[in-house]
């Protein structure tokens, strides 16, 4: 950790523990001796509280999490962001109801609307991020759904999205208060937003007026892998959520992701992340001039600055040229498809790691320009429920065979990362050919 710690109730109180050096009658089995860091990973040992009813350090913690990101109440999560996404929704819609939501989303949104059996009625992004890239959920767009379906019981929007492109979530947040429909925003890719540099004049959905979003600290802040953030503004759901995370979460969580939590929101509230993300960013728009200056095509307009989502397509690369390319020299991207890769930056990667990134792009030799696939979406019949096509039987089938079936499970090429086709829709010859030309070869549908 670099900077001024700022008070950390959770790692004192397991501290405080460790110094007591009791013996471990308690879970778990390694008892804290089998490895090195170990003796961190307790369980609700007295006086280090319990996540799903805190009333010591972790609740503690929580309200110094609420007042860094400006909410109601933040709540804690060891279970990623999925379980953020699980709880929000439980909170927003009882089961059976519809639900104004981005095409694009993640799959746990889509499991989520399988268990609480939710009617989603899909808006579907505009092209305002170029032709390689799916666009934003726009204002307008969410005007028209819910005049088309009034009764809808919350708004859902994924903002940024996977390649970083970041939708007007103050403007639909508007649109939604206008309607009195909650808005819910998974900001999965977005909890390091908060923490820009001022002139990048980028907010969080909290600022932005959501009534409740997830972060995923551990994908862009100092966070171990599964620490995430549950953010709540609307106060109608501050007296159900930890029963709704409850329901979904492990009666287990891990102490040392929620201190690894508390880390990251020192570095945060001390002020390291702004400086440190100052000079990532710097170095992310250099290699970014760089890459367009050689015809590579980036997502246009309002898009996360820590973020290089490259469609190499454009000048006729491979995702196995690229990514061997990369891996040669030593660059590990977060994702490659056939058309485009992802390259997350952050405040804890080192100068040397952009300057072997730099050099690998100055390396790319200049490829053949190639025109964009089509990102246009077919809109297909629902058949059934999300949750009735999940849970029926079903069957692999080559997506050649798949037209006129019903599909039973999500699909999503990336790029664009919005899905061709969703549990309990029937695919038409459209949809079957563009999957084949996706390079998806078979799809999970229902039996009959």
């Amino acid at each position: 950790m670099r900077g001024a710690r700022q008070q950390e109730p959770l790692h004192l109180a397991v501290e405080n523990y460790l110094n007591q050096e009791r013996a471990r009658f308690h879970i778990p089995g390694h008892k804290g001796n089998s490895g090195p860091g170990l003796e961190w990973d307790i369980t609700e040992v007295e006086g280090c509280d319990n996540l799903y009813n805190p009333q010591g350090p972790i609740l503690a913690l929580e309200k110094q999490l609420a007042k860094l990101y400006g909410a109601r109440r933040t709540l804690l999560s060891a279970g990623g962001g999925t379980l953020c996404v699980q709880a929000m929704l439980a909170l927003a819609c009882r089961p059976g109801q519809k639900l104004v939501a981005s095409r694009g989303l993640h799959s746990s949104a889509v499991n989520t609307m399988a268990l609480l059996d939710l009617e989603p009625v899909w808006i579907y992004p505009d092209d305002s991020a170029g032709p390689w890239f799916a666009g934003r959920y726009t204002p307008q767009a969410v005007e028209e759904a819910l005049k088309a379906c009034p009764d809808a019981a919350a708004v859902y929007i994924t903002s940024p999205d996977y390649f970083g492109v970041i939708s007007d979530i103050q403007g639909i947040s508007q649109v939604c208060k206008a309607r009195g429909v909650p808005l819910l925003v998974d900001n999965a890719h977005g909890s390091h937003l908060k923490f820009m540099p001022d002139d990048l004049k980028l907010s969080h959905p909290i600022d932005c007026g959501a009534s409740i979003c997830c972060d995923s600290m551990h994908k862009t802040l100092p966070a171990m892998t599964g620490g995430a953030l549950l953010h709540i503004a609307d106060e109608r759901y501050l007296a159900d959520a930890k029963e709704r995370m409850a329901l979904f979460g492990s009666t287990s969580p891990s102490y040392p992701i929620l201190l690894s939590c508390e880390e990251a929101a020192s570095y945060a509230a001390c002020g390291q992340a702004k400086r440190d993300y100052r000079w990532a960013t710097e170095a992310v728009f250099r290699i970014g001039d760089r890459l367009r200056a050689m015809g590579m095509a980036m997502p246009e307009g309002v898009c996360d600055p820590a973020r290089l989502s490259v469609a190499f397509g454009s000048q006729g690369w491979t995702g196995q040229q690229v990514g061997e390319y990369l891996r040669q020299r030593k660059v590990e991207p977060e994702y490659v498809s056939q058309t485009a890769c992802v390259l997350m930056a952050g405040g804890y990667n080192r100068l040397g790691d952009f300057v072997r990134l730099g050099d690998a792009v100055r390396g790319i030799p200049q490829g053949k320009p190639t025109p964009p696939p089509s990102l246009e979406m077919p809109r297909l019949e629902r058949a059934c429920s999300i949750r009735e096509a999940v849970f029926a039987p079903g069957k692999s089938v080559t997506v050649r065979r798949a037209a006129g079936r019903v599909a039973a499970q999500v699909v999503v090429p990336c790029p664009p990362g919005v899905p061709v086709v969703m549990p309990g829709e029937r695919l038409d010859k459209e949809a079957a050919a563009l999957l084949a030309a996706r390079g998806i070869q078979r799809i999970r549908v229902m039996e009959g």
